[in-house]
């Protein structure tokens, strides 16, 4: 089974912010690493397309491990997973947005109780803490068991997730870009059970 590591980036205010979210990333044998930059509006000035330009040489020279793919258009997050999922050759993605840092956890670990759930295409680690309250996600079943508390719902966060390539790629090509009502779109989180050193995080 093959994993990339995709960091999707885009202009940004502070520099430092990409740097944080991929130095938060988890030690893994990932198959590929690669930052994602999409493209200026066309109301960009002159001046920001030199400073982007600029900030993404930067990032390259910092970061000469990963590979990078540059886009020409502004095409957003979602046309750039989208493109990227046609020419990877991995079966996953960990997809990282660019002013995120991620919670400590065991990719591994991850990856593994991913695997177990055949129904389970999406895994998200949200950048804050959802609980039942909160309306984004419609709930469908929950689930505990003395090892695994797991929600399964009608939406994820894009912030940070785990997909398989396969179906994120079927998502983007199907689905519309909406999804908040759609009921057929659905994944599975993760609600922080226990902070045992070296255990999963899992986050709802």
């Amino acid at each position: 089974m093959k994993l990339d590591l995709v960091i999707a980036g885009a202009i940004i205010n502070d520099s430092i912010m990409i740097r944080q979210a991929i130095d938060s990333c988890p030690d893994y044998n990932y198959n590929e690493k690669y930052i994602l930059f999409d493209g200026l509006s066309n109301d960009r000035t002159f001046d920001e397309h030199i400073r982007y330009q600029e900030y993404k040489n930067n990032i390259k020279y910092l970061y000469p491990d990963f590979k990078v793919i540059e886009f020409k258009e502004c095409i957003y997050f979602r046309n750039m997973i989208k493109g990227f999922s046609k020419i990877s050759v991995a079966d996953k993605f960990l997809v990282v947005q660019d002013d995120v840092i991620l919670p400590k956890f065991n990719l591994t670990d991850a990856v593994d109780l991913m695997n177990t759930l055949s129904d389970c295409k999406i895994l998200c680690f949200p950048h804050k803490v959802i609980d039942v309250n909160y309306n984004w996600f419609e709930i469908i079943e929950t689930s505990d068991t003395p090892l695994l508390s797991a929600t399964k719902t009608h939406g994820f966060t894009e912030r940070t997730f785990l997909c398989d390539k396969d179906n994120i790629l079927n998502i983007c090509e199907t689905m519309p870009s909406n999804n908040k009502n759609n009921k057929r779109f659905t994944t599975l989180q993760w609600r922080n059970i226990r902070r045992v050193h070296g255990s999963l995080r899992k986050i709802l």
